[in-house]
């Protein structure tokens, strides 16, 4: 098995795009990583994860561009993210496009994961590259996270729309790169961070996408977790669950009786068919609470008041009191341990 999982032949197409854009010889970067030209065109093909780092290594050295990846962003298009693209093309704004991510963002391929926390003044689109090895590494993330900026744009329609800030965990550039990423993010783009992400105002989530349409949402869905099944990745009813959770937090504390009726059942069938999985509501929810605990006290200075109030606890001492029980740790002892430490807690 590679290690580094599998990706879809559709999202090689930006870098490909912009490789033949700039005169490379992509023919010949194909060859070296054994790719067959033909069979990369085929939309649904499944490529090595090793096979396009391979790739992607010799595109940057032929390139000379310390921001390629940056740069391929310009080519993102609905097909660049399998059947994911078109989802996001259906939903009614950019929140409900972005909650389908998480769900869906296999059919993309494995290279990350994607995590969006809310709360009462920020937002926070993060993605962790599972890609360790440089270049490829940073030249994904920027790939990534411009391609969303831009996808997100032509969605809603508006060529300005950006984030109040990006993150990055690369070092800091020559100022001339930096100019370059403001220029593409149309933000400032900070360096070093704990993590990539795009943050900005709970309000940017909720802009309008242009033709959104419930029925074709629907059916592509359907779609997605077919093709999900068949690739073997869980799609159990407790993913879908804490994906509707993730959801709601950051507005209020996500009821029940909300996500049984998203999901198209009632609540005594939702609880027995958690059960059937060896869940509960309540497990699900320390879950989620519990990992949006640590994201905002490890990447924020939030008060603990304003977090609790975030993930929706009654008061302080309930957020306290839970968080201790999951982690053996107060929320204050966390924030003040090192990064590798939380990791394990």
């Amino acid at each position: 098995m590679d290690a580094l999982g599998q990706i879809c032949s559709a999202a090689l197409q930006q870098y490909l795009a912009h490789a033949d854009a700039r005169g490379l010889d992509t023919i010949a970067a194909l060859q070296h990583a054994n790719l067959d030209p033909a069979h990369i065109q085929k939309p649904d093909t499944r490529i090595h994860g090793q096979h396009f780092q391979t790739l992607l290594h010799a595109l940057i050295e032929q390139s000379g561009d310390p921001l390629f990846g940056l740069h391929t962003s310009e080519f993102v298009q609905p097909g660049s993210y399998n059947v994911m693209g078109y989802i996001a093309m259906s939903a009614s704004t950019l929140q409900q496009a972005l909650s389908k991510v998480s769900l869906y963002e296999k059919l993309v391929g494995d290279m990350g994961t994607t995590q969006t926390t809310l709360d009462a003044h920020q937002a926070a689109i993060r993605w962790d590259c599972l890609y360790r090895e440089q270049p490829a590494r940073q030249h994904l993330i920027d790939n990534v996270l411009g391609s969303w900026v831009r996808y997100a744009r032509w969605l809603t329609g508006n060529d300005q729309l950006a984030p109040d800030q990006v993150w990055l965990e690369h070092p800091t550039p020559p100022a001339a790169q930096v100019d370059e990423y403001r220029r593409v993010f149309l933000c400032d783009v900070l360096f070093e961070q704990p993590c990539s992400a795009l943050v900005g105002p709970p309000q940017l989530l909720q802009q309008p996408i242009r033709q959104p349409d419930p029925l074709l949402l629907s059916t592509l869905e359907a779609h997605a977790i077919q093709q999900l099944n068949q690739l073997g990745v869980d799609t159990n009813l407790s993913q879908r669950v804490k994906q509707c959770i993730q959801d709601a937090i950051g507005h209020s504390l996500p009821r029940k009786e909300t996500v049984a009726e998203r999901l198209g059942m009632n609540v005594r069938t939702l609880h027995r068919r958690l059960a059937d999985e060896q869940q509960s509501w309540q497990k699900l929810l320390d879950s989620v609470r519990l990992q949006q605990a640590r994201h905002l006290l490890t990447t924020t200075s939030l008060p603990q008041a304003d977090i609790a109030a975030a993930l929706g606890y009654s008061d302080i001492r309930s957020f306290q009191r839970s968080f201790k029980r999951h982690t053996t740790m107060t929320p204050g002892q966390y924030r003040n341990t090192p990064k590798d430490t939380q990791i394990n807690s």
